[in-house]
């Protein structure tokens, strides 16, 4: 009994000396910018300008001193092996019906899409008139969106589902397609940015309006919140939530109709075809490598190609396998968040200057995290370790309300009016809201995203709005409000930067803030190859080394 009780108190020790560390940090770059830090390493505000959970609640920490609670009720019984299932699932581009579209055709860029052709949504008028675009299969010049348009990713070519192809030789299916205003035969451009879904374990609800649940249900995005329409109650896992809603997407991977479970579904298709067997994975890839075939495309196990159905049996176990097309949408859940809990980009600048490193920030970069906490007062909304109010721990300390009344971690910044998108203020699929509090401040509202990778992930909020950083900076020193609506959340505020302020604040966000792993795709952000549809090249395999060194 004695040996848990230690390892407790030791595990508190180290969180008390890491927060102690990282409120040295803060103070420190409130010190260049002029503003004595309180004892939490914070400048000091009037109680009426903190939000709900305080000083504590705006902290800024190393990713690794935030916790997540741990999943109950998986299925799974080998879990190297389902993130090994996962991984093939989240690259594979037969899981889309064109066997050109995998989960990651619209996170592969540090875990988003920098594509621009054919990236723009004409909005809710139909009009194309953003970015030098005037019709559907068109290149968008990057820049920022004044009017209804998105810039989004595009999935496949509008079409009917049919069937499933019967030879296995085949990964596409039988569809009809159907030519359609606005894009006729192009593929179709979704209505919102595709967000990073490196970090994404932090959060408790996903998708940009929150629809994915932390309870996954097995069989839709919803949960058990009135929306939901399955068996399954597993809890703290919104990545498996989420990543079933994509592969039954008409906009994103399938043609309309195509079932997940069942005769005649996804799970029909993937279960006896071989795993990545279109795409060529790297040998020293840090999950799949042991796997990998090194004569040619796709996986090997025990001296035959991997189907899907022997790496379900892996990760899974034999009763959940002999069943796996009737609970396809549960498997292909699980091993999804499996895979993407891997995804862990801790180790910035940031996070080694906040582990006690002071030299692991340039002096222009610290500044530049003092402009962050102070004159810009990015750490209202931007605070934890992920540097999003919509984490876990966001909800742990300051409840599920925010200083709106709306629910925690989703704003509404002003950038369009409501009625084109009302984000957490949308009906779900049975018609119940997806706002928990029902407050009208959650009309029009989004996830406050993680500012992680940064450099790496534009364009910027949930329609793309934002070309640069620079426009993102000018849009918050403005007080938000490109668009004025009465349920503008109250914690914006204008503020002025001179232009030394400015560069470091850009600094900051630039290089501080990006895990050199992501950007070079080192381990764990090696990949499969990758053939990308509208891109000049797809994406070559990675192995664990990357692409380059990291210090």
């Amino acid at each position: 009994m004695a040996a848990p009780a230690a390892a407790a108190t030791s595990e508190k020790a180290e969180e008390a000396a890491m927060l102690e560390k990282a409120a040295a940090g803060t103070a420190l770059a409130l010190s260049t910018v002029g503003i004595e830090a309180n004892t939490t390493g914070l400048e000091a505000r009037s109680a009426s300008t903190l939000p709900p959970g305080g000083y504590d609640f705006m902290r800024i920490l190393p990713l690794r001193a935030e916790k997540v609670p741990a999943p109950k009720g998986l299925h799974i019984t080998n879990m190297p092996a389902a993130v090994q299932l996962g991984k093939a699932l989240f690259w594979d581009v037969q899981i889309g019906s064109d066997a050109q579209s995998a989960c990651a055709t619209c996170h592969f860029k540090a875990g988003a899409d920098d594509r621009t052709f054919n990236t723009l949504n004409p909005g809710i008028d139909g009009i194309y008139a953003s970015g030098g675009v005037t019709a559907a299969g068109q290149q968008f010049t990057p820049s920022n969106v004044t009017n209804n348009d998105r810039v989004g990713s595009q999935g496949t070519v509008r079409a009917t589902f049919l069937g499933i192809n019967p030879d296995l030789t085949q990964s596409t299916d039988i569809c009809q397609q159907v030519s359609a205003f606005p894009w006729y035969t192009e593929r179709r451009v979704g209505a919102r940015n595709s967000p990073t879904m490196i970090g994404a374990v932090y959060f408790r609800e996903l998708f940009w309006d929150g629809l994915a649940t932390h309870v996954f249900n097995g069989r839709d995005p919803f949960g058990h919140l009135g929306n939901g329409n399955g068996p399954y109650t597993v809890e703290n896992v919104a990545l498996a939530s989420q990543a079933v809603a994509p592969p039954v997407d008409e906009f994103e991977m399938t043609c309309t109709g195509r079932p997940f479970n069942g005769p005649n579904s996804l799970g029909t298709k993937l279960l006896p075809r071989g795993a990545l067997r279109l795409q060529h994975v790297a040998t020293n890839d840090s999950v799949l490598g042991p796997l990998a075939n090194p004569a040619g495309p796709g996986l090997i196990c025990d001296g035959v190609p991997c189907t899907y159905k022997e790496l379900i049996l892996r990760a899974f176990g034999p009763t959940l396998t002999n069943n796996a097309e009737a609970e396809f949408s549960l498997i292909v859940g699980e091993a999804l968040y499996a895979y993407q809990a891997t995804l862990v980009p801790d180790r910035t600048p940031l996070d080694k200057f906040l582990e006690g490193n002071i030299t692991a920030l340039t002096l222009n970069q610290l500044h530049g995290f003092g402009v962050f906490l102070g004159p810009a007062r990015c750490n209202t909304c931007h605070n934890g370790g992920l540097l999003s109010d919509a984490s876990w721990r966001a909800y742990q300390v300051a409840g599920s309300l925010n200083a709106d009344g709306g629910d925690q971690g989703f704003h509404n910044l002003g950038l369009r009016p409501p009625n084109e998108d009302p984000g957490r203020g949308r009906l779900g699929a049975q018609g119940v809201p997806v706002s928990i509090s029902g407050s009208p401040f959650d009309l029009g509202a989004f996830k406050t995203p993680t500012l992680r990778n940064i450099k790496l992930t534009a364009p910027y909020f949930h329609q793309g709005g934002k070309a640069t950083l620079n426009d993102v900076i000018d849009f918050y020193a403005q007080g938000g409000r490109d668009v004025p609506n009465p349920q503008t959340t109250s914690l914006l505020q204008p503020f002025t930067l001179t232009t030394a302020q400015r560069g470091a604040l850009l600094d900051f966000l630039t290089n501080a803030l990006t895990d050199c792993r992501v950007e070079k795709e080192r381990a764990p952000f090696d990949h499969p190859e990758l053939p990308l549809p509208n891109r000049p090249s797809g994406l070559p395999a990675v192995g664990a080394t990357g692409t380059g060194s990291c210090p």
